[in-house]
């Protein structure tokens, strides 16, 4: 039984093998497969047929001016696989149905939720994906669903760690949402899945060690290194909002129990909690030139540039990425302070940093959908080695 079982892993990671360079590579050949891959070129033919016969795999048009017979390219079937993403923040679930050529088929979401207990949360994430499902044009070929949630999460078992915001603690969402929804469900910590979907293809492609900061509702980070999302041993790198970073009439308490966290003032929770305003009027009176307001802004500033700057001494990225809605409000007003702050501060070594953010909103129900792509072509950790 064991000869067999392994015979079908390699099988497996033999097709995701050749399907994944399909996903990544344009135009490419069967020949060129086998040479990337070293299976024979049997081999790889046996498994683009069988991809073929499965409609996840296409036929290009032959390649004109090539050496002897004309490669025929293959490409992914994009049109033919479905994903849906959902974004679970504190205040509204987002979701969206897209192909694998991320054109969005349908949208559905939940405004103003002020979840009461776990329970109605979880039903308002079953809400959205049953309405998503609904719009799938063949169930067969949807090949998952992708969460984000504003959450400590365990990803490896589906488990919603922790979140005040969304009243889970230890909830299996996964496994429940797998018992209504008969697909392959992914959830994902809403920073490390910008943090992951950005090193795949998106602004840190080319980058090896890389940091990425959400200043939202709260603030999230994660931390990659050579494409891998480090999660510590109780799933909690990252928490940048709790480095004590206020002293004095600015050391506020905070919801976890200390005082003088990052996110006590720079993040939106932490602006309305302590200082009595919202984002959008502490944006306002930063653009009006209200000396409050743009005192507080410097102040932030200073706080999240020696913040940063111990931070890059301590893990000597050569990125970090600036994200969310204080970002997006605030982001050109403080990001270059921040930049200079860690360059006047950081170890000579560790100035090769380049820090940049992002003003436009993510789509984060897109990049959870993006999840569900990038899991579908991987081949898993555990199978490698057996």
């Amino acid at each position: 039984m064991q000869k067999v079982s392994s015979q079908q892993n390699l099988k497996f990671i033999n097709q995701q093998k050749v399907l994944n360079l399909i996903y990544n590579q344009t135009r490419i050949s069967r020949v060129e497969i086998a040479e990337r891959t070293a299976l024979t070129q049997q081999t790889v033919t046996n498994i683009v047929n069988r991809l073929m016969e499965d409609d996840l795999v296409v036929e290009g048009k032959p390649i004109a001016g090539a050496k002897g017979r004309n490669p025929i390219p293959l490409a992914i079937n994009g049109n033919k696989m479905y994903a849906i993403g959902i974004e679970v923040a504190i205040k509204y679930i987002k979701g969206k149905l897209i192909d694998f050529q991320k054109k969005v088929i349908a949208e559905f979401s939940i405004v103003d939720t002020g979840f009461e207990n776990s329970e109605e949360t979880f039903e308002c994430i079953r809400k959205v994906a049953y309405e998503l499902v609904k719009e799938v044009p063949k169930k067969s070929n949807l090949k998952g669903i992708g969460i984000s949630l504003q959450a400590l999460v365990d990803s490896k078992n589906g488990i919603v760690i922790y979140s005040p915001g969304l009243v889970m603690k230890e909830f299996p969402l996964a496994e429940k949402l797998r018992k209504e929804l008969d697909f392959p469900i992914y959830i994902e910590n809403d920073v490390n899945l910008v943090a992951i979907i950005e090193n795949e293809k998106g602004r840190l492609v080319d980058s090896k060690c890389n940091i990425v900061l959400k200043l939202d509702h709260g603030i999230g980070g994660a931390i990659m290194n050579q494409k891998q999302l480090i999660v510590g041993a109780s799933n909690v790198a990252g928490e940048f909002g709790h480095i004590k970073a206020f002293t004095g009439t600015n050391r506020y308490s905070c919801v976890c129990g200390s005082a003088g966290c990052l996110t006590t003032l720079v993040s939106a929770h932490g602006l309305l909690r302590n200082k009595q305003m919202t984002l959008n009027d502490f944006s306002e009176k930063v653009q009006a030139a209200d000396p409050e307001a743009i005192h507080l802004l410097n102040t932030i500033a200073q706080a999240v540039g020696r913040t940063l700057s111990n931070v890059v001494t301590f893990l000597n990225p050569d990125r970090v990425l600036f994200a969310g809605k204080v970002i997006e409000k605030l982001g050109d007003r403080f990001v270059p302070q921040v930049i200079q702050i860690v360059n006047e501060t950081v170890l000579d070594t560790c100035k090769n940093v380049s820090i940049i953010h992002v003003i436009n909103p993510l789509d984060e129900s897109l990049i959870a959908a993006e999840l569900v792509i990038k899991n579908f072509f991987e081949i898993p950790l555990e199978l490698l080695s057996l």
